[in-house]
């Protein structure tokens, strides 16, 4: 179950966001919209997706955080997804930093839609939460990885590792980076765990789909071409 974390400045404005994304299957968590960015503690990776309630006054709270996401290095390629009052539309540039604005009242079955414009916006995920790159099959529902239609085993690390640089195609992260984005804010583990989660990933997918690639003294690269 992927998390989504809702930025809502009253508890009260997060009942409902919250309450469709669990029906739809996220685990929401509520964070204040002009608070901190991460959970209390910071043990968790980045979410699947960022909701933020802009409703009435919230909406200058609601555009100063969106403006924080997109500023802050691990949260920068967010989906982001805004929920806003009909006369909200026309109030200005600032909304439009969202990948999808979501006009209440609505419905989860719409909800899901604009969830998945984003996802695909920003990581290429198809409806259905498939990615497709050539023979290369993931689907981030059921956690299976095909190649040409032949199912492939993963580790669950393999799996997130594997997930994270193909919906990231064509950047490089650090070794650290991935630790913190993948293995978590809490993790601990020496940029080792990487290197040998890489090969791993590199030797299942074979040398016909390996893709990813090593940008020498930085880090990872998942080519998509």
């Amino acid at each position: 179950m992927s998390d989504v974390w809702i930025y809502a400045p009253a508890p009260e404005q997060a009942v409902i966001p919250a309450q469709l994304l669990a029906e739809l299957g996220y685990a929401p968590r509520r964070l204040e919209v002009n608070g901190s960015l991460r959970p209390d503690g910071g043990g968790s990776r980045p979410p699947a997706l960022a909701f933020v309630v802009a409703s009435g006054a919230s909406a200058a709270a609601a555009c100063e955080c969106l403006v924080r996401l997109r500023e802050d290095e691990a949260l920068t390629d967010l989906p982001l997804v805004v929920a806003v009052e009909p006369e909200q539309l026309e109030s200005g540039p600032e909304l439009l930093d969202a990948h999808e604005l979501i006009v209440t009242p609505y419905s989860a079955e719409e909800l899901r839609a604009r969830i998945a414009r984003a996802r695909r916006q920003v990581h290429g995920i198809e409806d259905g939460d498939v990615v497709r790159i050539g023979a290369l099959v993931i689907n981030l529902a059921t956690y299976q990885v095909h190649i040409g239609g032949q199912p492939i085993d993963f580790a669950y690390m393999e799996y997130e590792l594997l997930k994270f640089l193909a919906t990231h195609p064509g950047r490089v992260f650090s070794r650290e980076s991935l630790l913190s984005r993948v293995w978590g804010y809490d993790y601990y583990g020496g940029a080792r765990t990487v290197d040998v989660h890489v090969r791993r990933v590199r030797a299942k997918l074979g040398p016909e789909h390996g893709r990813i690639t090593t940008v020498r003294s930085v880090g990872y690269r998942f080519d998509d071409d």
